[in-house]
């Protein structure tokens, strides 16, 4: 969280308090510790419980006693139909406006990307409502979610300059090709990107031959 004056006004009492803990926390940091920075701290902390709470809510049954349930993209968006939504799913990001969520639920295909948004194709509905949610983030009026295929370990092979790989889990193969994209250029960048687009495609047969 940036340094900034917050405008948070607090009892007295709690300002006594407050007064306090600043004095011994400057002890024992050895440096003057500001109201301002432990008030900040303490709003930090409160983000982060607020959206452990969040995450908490797709958890709400155990389908088996160390697999915890997390809903699915469908049963979220029916929740969620009037509300601005941003999905990192395995076949790139999707976005959706207020009521978009609608057309998708009834089948409908939407546009997916896979960073930058002058690539777009089609991702089906078969393909996106199953996944299951795995985070979900409520930030500046938007929901932010991660998404995976059920097991959420899914092995894919990659084929790059005749040389295969498997990967065990296609985060995996996706840091390590986003990566070599950005340390590369010309033929070599164009297949380091096409391995990288079919994986966020969803492919678990990736070589580096053009999309």
């Amino acid at each position: 969280m940036g340094k900034k004056n917050l405008n948070i006004k607090l009892p007295e009492a709690m300002l006594d308090g407050l007064e306090i803990i600043r004095k011994e926390r400057s002890r024992l940091e050895g440096h003057s510790i500001s109201r301002n920075s432990l008030i900040e701290e303490a709003v930090e902390k409160y983000v982060m419980e607020a959206e452990k709470y969040l995450e908490a809510l797709f958890q709400e049954r155990p389908s088996k006693p160390d697999q915890p349930y997390r809903v699915t993209v469908r049963e979220f968006l029916e929740r969620h139909t009037d509300e601005r939504i941003s999905m990192m799913t395995p076949g790139g990001y999707v976005d959706l406006d207020k009521g978009q969520a609608v057309p998708l639920l009834s089948g409908h295909p939407v546009k997916a990307h896979p960073g930058y948004r002058e690539s777009f194709r089609d991702a089906q509905a078969g393909e996106i409502l199953p996944q299951r949610v795995l985070l979900a983030h409520l930030r500046d009026g938007v929901w932010h979610l991660l998404t995976d295929v059920e097991d959420g370990a899914e092995t894919v092979r990659t084929v790059c300059y005749g040389t295969e790989d498997i990967w065990k889990n296609r985060e995996q193969a996706k840091q390590f090709f986003l990566q070599a994209m950005a340390y590369s250029e010309g033929s070599e960048k164009e297949r380091y990107t096409n391995i990288y687009m079919k994986l966020m495609m969803g492919m678990t047969d990736c070589d580096d031959s053009e999309v």
